[in-house]
């Protein structure tokens, strides 16, 4: 069964990225008797900003869609592949999207689009140019694969029935980092975010918060654009409780995860985020938002909380719920119990390869 893995590998580093070096990591450790999986690195050499305007989203993304597209074409046009399974951040990467699962077709390909995003809802909703590209997809792609169930159902409501969900794994050099740095203490009233430190990744509503409540630390980890930067030194002239630390080693990430006290991620918008996953690995009480994957992540059971959700863009409940955890030592004991076992009992990376592997292997002899 050969397999051509279309997703980023190198060049920008993000979630889809993270994710791909996990599978192909975990992968290469792997009996390759049945499976034959070829990666076609789709990494791109510049960040694209969402909140860019359509025109230049396009004039950034030509040049590197346009060797992507030469590449994947000349891998199915000099080797015989039984299926293209394609990753996906929608926007205007769906056109792409569309010609390479258009041209496998045309080779008798089968092909899987895997959309590593969250906003599947929200499109469909506007009934945008992106949802029109999103169905178009739907209809010629043998397989589709999403992260959440309100993806799920949105789709399904929407007449298609070849979808599953297959979340994101942790990745296991996570525990290993954890197992060498378990003597690191928590520092009690620190707060952490840990992502791209844009404006719909709730950061500035975060820090209102944090303005808010006396002996605070709050630690913001990712790439930072100067315009955000300057940003929020204008508006909180360098305090001494607020940290910007900018990108940071991923080994570090995970340091940072395991000595703060809180990690909070109120974003207006996810697909499934890896920084979950590792917050929950390092055992760490989440404050967040119930978007993308989150709300799966986190569900309640019999066994309690798993972390604690507030609304978007509301800066005094997210003040009020820290506030709460920061003061709740049984609730944080409870929550870190919790999440421990989650995260190992559903998100280990053996459990979601045999998925992978699984739904390879239906396609391939279907």
């Amino acid at each position: 069964m050969k397999i051509l893995f279309a997703a980023p590998y190198s060049g920008i580093q993000g979630g889809m990225t993270r994710w791909t070096q996990h599978i192909l990591d975990y992968y290469r450790q792997q009996d390759k008797s049945q499976i034959n999986l070829t990666l076609l690195d789709m990494g791109r050499s510049e960040f694209i900003n969402i909140n860019m305007p359509v025109w230049k989203r396009i004039v950034n993304s030509f040049g590197d869609y346009q060797k992507i597209f030469k590449k994947f074409y000349f891998e199915i046009s000099q080797n015989s592949y039984d299926i293209l399974h394609l990753s996906s951040s929608a926007s205007i990467s769906l056109v792409k999207d569309y010609l390479m699962i258009s041209s496998a077709k045309r080779k008798n390909i089968k092909t899987i689009i895997h959309f590593h995003f969250g906003r599947i809802p929200e499109l469909a909703n506007k009934d945008n140019w992106e949802w029109k590209l999103i169905k178009k997809i739907a209809k010629l792609t043998n397989q589709i694969v999403v992260l959440d169930y309100a993806s799920y159902n949105t789709l399904k409501h929407n007449g298609f029935n070849n979808v599953t969900i297959i979340p994101n794994p942790i990745a296991p050099n996570v525990l290993d980092t954890i197992e060498k740095n378990s003597h690191l203490m928590r520092i009690p009233d620190t707060v952490l975010f840990v992502g791209h430190i844009i404006k719909t990744k709730g950061v500035f509503e975060l820090i209102e918060a944090c303005s808010l409540i006396e002996n605070i630390k709050l630690k913001l980890i990712g790439r930072i654009a100067d315009d955000i930067r300057s940003k929020i030194n204008s508006l909180y002239k360098n305090p001494e409780w607020l940290e910007i630390k900018g990108e940071q080693d991923f080994n570090n990430v995970i340091k940072e995860m395991m000595t703060c006290d809180i990690f909070a991620l109120p974003s207006y918008s996810e697909g499934f985020p890896n920084v979950i996953l590792e917050a929950m690995a390092t055992g760490c009480p989440i404050i967040t938002t119930p978007v993308g994957a989150i709300p799966q992540i986190l569900e309640k059971d019999e066994h309690g909380e798993y972390g604690i959700f507030v609304d978007c863009q509301n800066s005094k409940m997210l003040k009020d719920e820290i506030v709460r955890l920061l003061h709740n030592e049984t609730l944080k004991k409870s929550l870190i119990i919790n999440v421990k076992r989650r995260v190992n009992e559903r998100y280990n990376i053996n459990i979601i390869f045999k998925q992978l592997k699984s739904l390879w292997e239906s396609l391939y002899t279907a």
